[in-house]
C-alpha cells in the first residue's frame, strides 16, 4: 500500500497511468513455466530426463536423428527434423511453420502441450546455419567426389545464426509453457592462450560448439547431466569449479546435486518454498 492514506497499490497506480503489460510479481511463481538448458556429455541421460519426467504432454523435437533414445516415453510426441542435403535445407522452415501453428493455438487457448524440447542445440544450430547459407550466400562450396559440401564463412554468418536461435527461443518462451533445450558439453577452449596454431583448454566445461554459450543467460535453469562414479545418472544444478550450473528453484541444497527427475525437483521446490 502507498503512503498518505492512499488505498491503491503501486500496481494499480502504475496501471492507471496507462502502462501496459504489468504483472504483480506476487502472483507468479518460479515454476509457472520452466526455461531449462539441459547440458551434458553424450549418453548422460539428457533426453531421457526430459522425455520421462517433464510435465506432459510433451512435444519433443529431435534434430540428432535419435528418436529411439526416448522410445516408450508416455504422453510424448516426437518429430525428427534434419536436412538430408545441406544445400537444399528444409528443416528450419518446417520448424518456423510449426511454431507459427503453436502460437496460433496459444492465441486461441487451445495449445495442447505443457512442455516442448529442442534436442539438441548442436544440430539445431546446424539447420539454422544451412538456412542462413541458402538465404545469404555467406558460404564456401567445394565438390569432393560426387558430393558438394558447403560451410559458413565469416563472423557475420555466426552472428546471423545466433540471432536466428535467439529469436526462436524468445518465441518459444512466449508460449508460456516449459521449454527445454539440450546442449552437448565439451572442454572449454582458453580464448586467451589459444592461437591459430595451437588450442589450449581450461579445466572447465562449456557447451558445444562453444559459441552457443551466448544463449545460456536466456535460461532460468542450467543443469548438467552426468554419470557419477557409481554409474548413476545425476543432475548438477548449482555452480562449481567445473561447470556454471544454476537454478531459480529451491533445490540443490546437498552440494548442488539432485537425482534426475523433474517432477521430484518441482515437489522439492514446493516443499522448500512453504518452509
Amino acid at each position: 500500500m502507498t503512503d498518505n492514506g492512499n488505498s491503491k497499490s503501486e500496481f494499480e497506480i502504475l496501471s492507471s497511468l496507462g502502462i501496459q503489460g504489468l504483472t504483480d510479481a506476487g502472483t507468479i511463481t518460479n515454476t509457472d513455466r520452466l526455461k531449462v538448458a539441459v547440458c551434458g556429455e553424450k549418453k548422460s541421460g539428457k533426453s531421457k530426463l526430459i522425455a520421462d519426467t517433464a510435465r506432459k504432454p510433451l512435444l519433443h523435437y529431435d534434430f540428432d536423428d535419435r528418436r529411439e533414445s526416448i522410445a516408450g516415453a508416455k504422453d510424448t510426441i516426437i518429430k525428427t527434423l534434419i536436412d538430408a542435403n545441406s544445400t537444399t535445407p528444409q528443416a528450419w522452415g518446417i520448424l518456423e511453420s510449426d511454431l507459427s501453428s503453436l502460437e496460433y493455438a496459444k492465441g486461441n487457448g487451445t495449445l495442447p502441450i505443457k512442455s516442448l524440447a529442442l534436442d539438441s542445440a548442436t544440430y539445431l544450430r546446424q539447420i539454422a546455419e544451412n538456412q542462413m547459407m541458402k538465404d545469404t550466400n555467406m558460404l564456401r562450396k567445394a565438390k569432393i567426389g560426387l558430393t558438394t559440401y558447403q560451410i559458413s564463412q565469416g563472423w557475420d554468418a555466426i552472428n546471423y545464426v545466433h540471432r536466428m536461435l535467439y529469436q526462436l527461443l524468445r518465441r518459444l518462451f512466449a508460449l508460456d509453457i516449459d521449454i527445454y533445450v539440450v546442449f552437448h558439453t565439451r572442454n572449454e577452449k582458453d580464448r586467451v592462450k589459444s592461437t591459430k596454431e595451437e588450442t589450449f583448454y581450461t579445466d572447465r566445461l562449456t557447451v558445444d560448439p562453444q559459441n552457443l554459450d551466448v544463449l545460456l543467460p536466456m535460461f532460468n535453469e542450467t543443469w548438467r547431466s552426468f554419470v557419477d562414479s557409481d554409474g548413476n545418472f545425476k543432475l548438477q544444478v548449482r555452480q562449481d569449479w567445473r561447470f556454471n550450473a544454476s537454478t531459480a528453484l529451491k533445490i540443490g541444497q546437498d552440494q548442488g546435486i539432485e537425482n534426475p527427475d523433474i517432477q521430484v525437483l518441482l515437489q522439492k521446490n514446493a516443499t522448500n518454498v512453504v518452509k
